[in-house]
């Protein structure tokens, strides 16, 4: 019985992520405003359905702690591909991903993640990656948040992988204030490479600001090693 509920959870959920992506290029091509349109569907419309079709009980702390005065990088633990929907209605921000590449190629929810500038990098090209990680700071000092997995892929045995350098190259060249997010409990509801869903609760922790110029003696490798020392110390709060 548990094996039909979750076919059927899993057709929904991919449903709505096509519908979602599709209705949001549409609002994109009526607006042509980016903030407003990624704020519309992934925070109204995309992520509390999503996150009510897989049964997450969504638990936030630290809100306080955002600024929707000016934009930050956040950056936050990796453990599943909810971690977007609950990173999205958690900040209630319109906040632009930096992805990897291979997702522009899938059809709808790339053409959707394309019409409204989610930056996507190929780390396998050096150049390509810099003119990428430019574009973020381009896009951050036009006043969007940018939200970034630097752990680069989902981990999945609960230990937090080490932290690469892109998102931090951006905040230390610019002084951009990042924001610490931990997550904890979307392994369990979906582990990553399952596609079976587990019902139950999720933990969020939403950080204070670090600015490079706070920390000047750090390096770029030295200052990604703080921020994720401080996810973890967030993540070890939640209960």
């Amino acid at each position: 019985m548990r094996f039909i509920i979750n076919i059927f959870q899993l057709i929904l959920v991919a449903f709505w992520c096509i519908f979602c992506a599709a209705f949001g290029v549409l609002v994109m091509l009526v607006t042509w405003n980016s903030k407003l349109t990624v704020y519309f569907i992934a925070v109204k419309v995309f992520s509390p359905v999503v996150l009510w079709l897989s049964g997450v009980k969504l638990k936030i702390e630290g809100r306080e702690n955002i600024n929707k005065d000016q934009p930050f990088i956040y950056v936050a633990n990796h453990e599943s591909q909810l971690d977007i929907p609950v990173v999205c209605l958690a900040t209630e921000l319109p906040l632009f991903f930096i992805a990897k590449k291979e997702l522009r190629k899938i059809p709808i929810v790339g053409w959707y993640m394309i019409a409204v500038g989610h930056i996507f990098i190929d780390r396998s090209n050096k150049e390509r990656a810099q003119a990428s990680m430019i574009k973020a700071a381009e896009m951050i000092k036009g006043g969007k948040n940018v939200i970034s997995f630097p752990e680069g892929t989902r981990n999945k045995d609960g230990k937090m992988n080490i932290f690469k350098r892109g998102s931090f190259v951006i905040a230390k060249r610019g002084n951009i204030g990042v924001v610490p997010i931990a997550i904890k409990g979307t392994r369990e509801v979906l582990a990553s490479g399952s596609f079976m869903f587990h019902p139950g609760k999720v933990g969020v922790k939403i950080g204070t600001p670090v600015y490079p110029n706070e920390h000047p003696d750090l390096g770029i490798d030295d200052f990604a090693n703080l921020l994720r020392n401080q996810v973890i110390d967030l993540r070890n709060q939640l209960p």
